[in-house]
């Protein structure tokens, strides 16, 4: 790693003597020229410009037709494309933060201690710190904003999705329309949250636009494959040998490689990029397009919108112990998630998951130790990994599983029927506070469930929860062969045994 920085900072500083200075030579046309001044006298100035990025001419301009002359030093030039680092990309990692800073301002500021240029990457250099020291607190950005190693945990669906949607967007800016459409395809992943984010539907619409895009590029395809065809049998019917045979090898070489290319993304994927000289790969991915446009264009963007907003909040309010607010959104969210399976299933696993962590913090102040708290109590301990809270983990995964298994019932530890407790958890049933909505066990619509103790007020009495022991549990007993009732019976027939035996002797007697 070392030796690579050297490297990189001598490549830059070679550079840097070379043709990163900067002149630009104004015409009285407007024209502008930039490059390198190899010559300037009264009579005009010979400049080594640039005619694309990479294409470089001399020319001479005379005196009379030159606006202005503009000359750069290296350090102007080369901070330009250091000023583009900043604001930081979304979602960096301590690591690229200081890959930035090792790799790309520390040699600036080292080749040009004491320039106005040096302070101002010196001064990035600080914000770039700033910002690593948050990340490795926990926190995240993204969308520009910052999020707390706390919201960071509630965000982590969120975060991975808006890291799918990015990936998708940045393929397609690349024109690969098939590897974008891939990407889109993780938000139905089987067993991911992705399409209860709130970047869903955002993806939703860039997917559409995309396809949009891509459907240009299949018709556009379709029409030039006669014409490319055509053109390559034209060239091979001019060729001898043994160019011929060389040329025959070649073509099915890259017919075959494209079509086992073409198959083998096939099968992991609905989308694959098609050949250019194959028309039925063409077709196929121009009907499959069709069809997901359609598909897509049949999703409510708006409701999804509202409804995953209303999740978002009820998530946040779960992980800051906003538990009264969050019944609120629940109560909400099956509202707005009438029709739409996922937020259905996942409004359902939240209330449950609000209810036991209600009754967790209800226990807390009974038992100050938590000494009655079943397991899960402690979840969402300050530092765990995002998403690593056991309650809403559990209640994430209750809806995947009833969304891919319509009537599962509820994991053990929730409760399978409005108003009753979770094993292992008390009873509980608050009094009527002024102001507050009638409690409940479970958030039916326009009922919010039970609710945490209004600040300032006495904690209801619960009574600590029943933890069976060996000190309190009977164990089992065997039946033991003589009990009460087995001991009369062999009473009775020893009396009369006795009494048998009296009678025959009086009769000897006799």
């Amino acid at each position: 790693m070392k030796l690579s920085r050297f490297l990189l900072s001598l490549a830059i500083a070679t550079a840097s003597t070379g043709l990163l200075h900067a002149d630009f030579v104004t015409l009285k046309d407007g024209t502008k020229l930039e490059g390198t001044i190899l010559e300037q006298t009264d009579a005009g100035v010979k400049i080594k410009y640039k005619v694309t990025a990479k294409i470089y001419d001399e020319k001479f301009v005379p005196a009379a037709d030159i606006a202005s002359v503009l000359k750069e030093k290296p350090e102007e030039v080369e901070i330009k494309d250091l000023r583009k680092l900043m604001p930081t990309a979304d979602l960096l990692t301590a690591e690229k933060y200081e890959q930035i800073i090792q790799d790309r301002l520390r040699p600036f500021v080292n080749r040009y201690p004491g320039t106005p240029q040096a302070a101002e990457i010196q001064k990035m250099i600080d914000e770039l710190q700033e910002e690593k020291e948050k990340v490795v607190a926990g926190g995240i950005k993204m969308d520009g904003k910052w999020l707390s190693s706390q919201d960071a945990r509630a965000e982590k669906y969120n975060i991975d999705a808006y890291a799918i949607r990015n990936k998708m967007n940045e393929l397609a800016a690349a024109n690969d329309f098939a590897g974008a459409m891939r990407e889109f395809e993780q938000f139905n992943a089987r067993g991911s949250n992705h399409k209860i984010s709130i970047h869903y539907p955002k993806a939703v619409e860039e997917a559409i636009a995309i396809l949009t895009n891509y459907e240009a590029r299949l018709s556009q395809m379709d029409r030039d494959q006669p014409t490319l065809q055509k053109s390559r049998d034209d060239n091979m019917k001019r060729l001898i040998e043994p160019d011929l045979s060389r040329a025959k090898n070649a073509i099915e070489k890259e017919v075959t490689d494209a079509k086992n290319k073409y198959d083998a993304e096939k099968k992991e994927y609905r989308w694959a990029a098609p050949y250019k000289y194959d028309s039925k790969q063409i077709k196929e991915q121009s009907r499959l397009v069709t069809t997901e446009k359609t598909k897509l264009g049949k999703i409510n963007v708006d409701q999804y919108t509202k409804a995953a907003e209303v999740l978002h909040q009820a998530t946040l309010c779960y992980y800051n112990d906003k538990l009264q607010e969050g019944y609120t959104l629940i109560v909400q969210l099956q509202q707005l998630g009438a029709g739409i399976p996922e937020f259905g299933t996942v409004a359902q696993s939240y209330g449950q998951a609000f209810q036991k962590k209600n009754y967790e913090n209800l226990a807390k102040q009974q038992t100050p130790q938590g000494t009655n708290l079943a397991p899960g109590a402690a979840a969402g301990t300050p530092g765990a990994a995002p998403g690593a809270d056991a309650a809403m983990a559990q209640a994430l995964a209750m809806a995947q599983q009833q969304q891919q298994q319509p009537g599962v019932a509820p994991a053990a530890g929730y409760p399978q029927q409005p108003g009753v407790a979770p094993v292992g958890y008390p009873q509980v049933q608050q009094p009527q506070q002024p102001g507050m909505p009638a409690t409940g066990a479970y958030p039916q619509p326009g009922v919010p469930p039970v609710v945490a103790p209004v600040p300032g007020t006495p904690a209801p009495a619960v009574a600590p929860v029943a933890t069976p022991s060996a000190a309190t549990v009977d164990p089992l007993v065997e039946e033991s062969a003589f009990d009460l009732n087995t001991i009369l019976m062999i009473a009775g027939g020893v009396v009369v045994l006795v009494l048998l035996i009296a009678v025959a002797s009086g009769k000897k007697k006799k």
